[in-house]
C-alpha cells in the first residue's frame, strides 16, 4: 500500500516538472520571437555589411602620345588611350579578388556596350577600406566609326564572392574619345616632332614639341605652308643661333601662315628671311634670348593678335617694308627694333571690336614695359576713341603706330580740341607727344640702340644708316638734371652699332719667303660694334692685287672663339708656302667672319691686307 502511494507521488512530481519545463520553453520561444521581430533588420544589416564590397569610385581617359619619342613627319602613330581606374573596398572584410574590363560606348547610347579595349585587369586581396588605382595604356580598336565615344568600366566579382551591392560596379568616363583626333582635320598633316618642311600643306601640331638646343625646331623651305599649333607649345633652349620656326628657302617664298602656337625659349621665336604675303596670328612668344619675331628682307606680311612677353626684343624688322603689324600685346624690355628706313604699318584702320587688351576699338598695338604695368599704353590718354591713344607711338619717321592702344580710361570731352596727328615728311624725325602733362616719359623707341644677337645665314649686303634719335619734349625733365658735372657722362660722338662689327686692324709677316717653307702671319682684328662676336672663321690668302678672288692662293682657315664688343685680338698662324707658287710679290690677306656665323650690318671691313708685299724667291 505504501509502495502504491509513493509511486503516485513520484508520477505527480514528474508531471509537474514537465509542465514547468514546457512553460519555461514557451516563455523562451515567445521572448525569442519578440527579440527577432524587434531586432530583425539590424541583424540583417549586420550580416550584409560583414562581407567585402568593391566599388568603382573614379574612371578617366585621355588620348596621349607624349611618351612616344621622335615621330617622322608624315607618320601617323597608333592612337592610344590612357585609362585611369580607381576602386575601393567599402565593405568590412577583405575582398579575395575581382576583374575590371573597359568598353567603348557611343555618346548618347551609353546603354549599349561596344568593343572591349585592352585586356582584363585581374587582381586579388583588396583589404577592407583599401583604395587602389590602375593606369593602363591601350590602343583604340581599328576601323571605329567616326563620332564621340566614352569608356565604360565594369567590375566583376562573381568568380570570387557575392557582393551585397552591384550598383557601384559600373562607371562611364566623362571625357569623350574621338577616333582620328591625333591625325588632325582631313587633308592636314599631323606633326609630332621637330621637322624640316619642304612640301606645301597644312601642318597641325598634335603635342608639345621640345627642340632643346636644336638649331631650328621647324625649318620651312617652301611656299604655301600653314603651321597650326593647335594651342601646343614649341620650346627649346638658347644656343646662340636657334629658332622655333625658321623660314628660309635660300630664295624668296610666300604664303606662309603660322597660328595658334606658343613658342618659348630659344634665341628667336619665328624668323622670316625673304618671305612675303604671309601671316603670323594668335601666337604667344615669350622668353626668347633674342627676338620674338624677326623679319629680314621680308615684305608685305601681317603680324596681328599675338602676345610678345619677356623676350629680349619683341619684334625686329630689318631691310623689310610694307609689313602690317597691329593688335599685338608687347611686354618686353625692348618691344620693337627697326634698323632700316623702310616703311611699315604699325596699325590698321580703326574699327569696332574687342582689342587684345579688352578695349572696344581695334587699331594699333599695346606698348607696355616688361611688367605689363608701365610703358606707353599704361599712361597714354584716350579722349577721341575708347581705348585708343590720342598720341601716336613713333619708332622712327617711317614706322609709326598711329592708333596705339591705351589702358587708361577714356576722358570726357573737353572744350579744347585734343591734338590730332598729321603725317610728316619721311625725312623729318617724328617725336612722341601727349595732349596732357605726363608724370613719366613714354617708353622710348629703341630702333637704333638695341643690341642684336648674332644669327646665321643672313645675306651680307646691307646699308649703314643712322636712325634719328627721338626728340625730347622741352617740358620733360630727366633724372640727371640735378647731378653735378662730375657725375655726368659724355655720350660718344659715334654711337656703337647694335651689331657686331669685325674689322682687320693690321697684318704683318716676313718680307721674303721660299716655296715649300714655313712662314708666320700676325694679324690684329677688332670688334668695333656693340655686340659680342662668338665663334667665326678667318681665312688666310696670298694675293697679288689686294683683291681676293679665285686666282689668289688659299693658305687655310682658323676659328676665332670669341671677340667681345670693343676688344681686339692678335692672331698668329703659321703656313707652308706652296711649292709651285710663282716667284712674285704677294700681299698677306685675311677674311674675317668668312662663314657668316656672326651677323654684321656691314661686311666691307672684314678683309685686310699687309702694307708690304712678301717677295717669293727661289731659295
Amino acid at each position: 500500500m505504501w509502495h502504491i502511494q509513493k509511486s503516485d507521488v513520484s508520477t505527480r512530481q514528474q508531471d509537474i516538472l514537465r509542465i514547468v519545463r514546457a512553460m519555461v520553453l514557451g516563455v523562451l520561444l515567445v521572448t525569442g520571437i519578440f527579440i527577432g521581430v524587434g531586432s530583425g533588420e539590424p541583424l540583417a544589416k549586420e550580416t550584409l555589411d560583414s562581407g567585402p564590397d568593391v566599388a568603382i569610385i573614379d574612371a578617366s581617359v585621355r588620348m596621349d602620345i607624349s611618351d612616344m619619342g621622335e615621330i617622322t613627319l608624315g607618320t601617323i602613330p597608333e592612337e592610344r588611350l590612357i585609362v585611369t581606374i580607381t576602386v575601393q573596398n567599402t565593405g568590412n572584410r577583405e575582398a579575395p579578388g575581382y576583374k575590371l574590363r573597359a568598353y567603348l560606348v557611343r555618346v548618347g547610347r551609353e546603354d549599349e556596350i561596344g568593343a572591349q579595349i585592352g585586356g582584363d585587369i585581374t587582381d586579388t586581396r583588396l583589404g577592407a577600406g583599401e583604395t587602389r588605382t590602375y593606369t593602363k595604356s591601350w590602343s583604340l580598336p581599328p576601323h571605329l566609326k567616326r563620332g564621340e565615344y566614352r569608356v565604360m568600366i565594369v567590375l566583376d566579382t562573381s568568380s570570387y564572392f557575392i557582393e551585397p551591392d552591384t550598383d557601384n560596379n559600373r562607371m562611364t568616363s566623362q571625357q569623350p574619345v574621338v577616333p582620328g583626333a591625333l591625325t588632325g582635320p582631313e587633308g592636314s598633316i599631323p606633326v609630332y616632332s621637330p621637322a624640316e618642311i619642304t612640301k606645301p600643306g597644312y601642318y597641325v601640331l598634335k603635342r608639345d614639341i621640345d627642340g632643346r638646343k636644336k638649331m631650328n625646331v621647324f625649318e620651312i623651305k617652301t611656299s604655301g605652308v600653314t603651321i597650326d599649333g593647335g594651342g601646343n607649345t614649341i620650346r627649346g633652349s638658347s644656343s646662340g643661333f636657334n629658332s622655333g620656326i625658321y623660314i628660309n628657302a635660300g630664295a624668296a617664298i610666300r604664303d606662309i601662315t603660322i597660328k595658334n602656337v606658343v613658342i618659348e625659349g630659344m634665341d628667336a621665336g619665328i624668323w622670316m628671311y625673304k618671305v612675303s604675303n604671309s601671316v603670323i596670328a594668335n601666337c604667344t612668344i615669350r622668353n626668347t634670348a633674342n627676338m620674338g619675331v624677326r623679319l629680314d628682307q621680308s615684305n608685305q606680311n601681317q603680324i596681328f593678335d599675338n602676345t610678345f612677353e619677356k623676350n629680349a626684343i619683341g619684334i625686329g624688322i630689318f631691310q623689310s617694308k610694307d609689313n602690317v603689324i597691329f593688335n599685338n600685346l608687347l611686354k618686353n624690355p625692348h618691344n620693337a627694333v627697326v634698323n632700316e628706313n623702310e616703311r611699315n604699318m604699325w596699325n590698321t584702320d580703326l574699327k569696332s571690336g574687342t582689342n587684345i587688351i579688352g578695349g572696344s576699338m581695334i587699331g594699333g598695338n599695346a606698348w607696355f614695359d616688361e611688367t605689363g604695368e608701365g610703358g606707353f599704353s599704361a599712361s597714354a590718354q584716350a579722349y577721341t576713341h575708347d581705348g585708343i591713344s590720342d598720341s601716336p607711338y613713333s619708332l622712327n619717321a617711317n614706322n609709326i603706330d598711329l592708333y596705339p592702344l591705351s589702358r587708361s580710361p577714356s576722358k570726357p570731352s573737353v572744350a579744347a580740341t585734343p591734338p590730332t596727328y598729321t603725317p610728316v615728311p619721311t625725312d623729318t624725325p617724328v617725336q612722341e607727344w601727349s595732349d596732357s602733362k605726363i608724370e613719366t616719359p613714354p617708353e622710348e623707341p629703341v630702333s637704333d640702340q638695341v643690341i642684336e644677337p648674332p644669327m646665321p645665314d643672313v645675306v651680307e649686303t646691307s646699308t649703314e644708316e643712322s636712325t634719328p634719335e627721338p626728340e625730347q619734349s622741352p617740358d620733360i625733365r630727366t633724372e640727371e638734371a640735378g647731378k653735378t658735372d662730375e657725375s655726368e657722362t659724355t655720350p660718344p660722338s659715334h654711337p656703337l652699332s647694335p651689331y657686331a662689327d669685325i674689322s682687320v686692324k693690321e697684318i704683318t709677316g716676313p718680307e721674303t719667303g721660299c716655296p715649300g717653307t714655313e712662314f708666320t702671319i700676325s694679324a690684329v682684328i677688332e670688334n668695333t660694334g656693340g655686340y659680342d662676336a662668338d665663334a667665326f672663321q678667318v681665312r688666310y690668302y696670298l694675293t697679288e692685287d689686294r683683291q681676293i678672288d679665285g686666282k689668289d692662293i688659299f693658305l687655310g682657315e682658323k676659328t676665332v672663339r670669341d671677340l667681345p664688343s670693343g676688344s681686339e685680338q692678335t692672331l698668329t698662324e703659321s703656313f707652308i708656302i706652296p711649292k709651285l707658287i710663282g716667284l712674285k710679290n704677294y700681299y698677306l690677306a685675311i677674311i674675317t667672319n668668312a662663314d657668316n656665323s656672326v651677323f654684321e650690318n656691314k661686311k666691307e671691313n672684314n678683309n685686310g691686307y699687309s702694307s708690304i708685299r712678301m717677295a717669293i724667291r727661289d731659295c
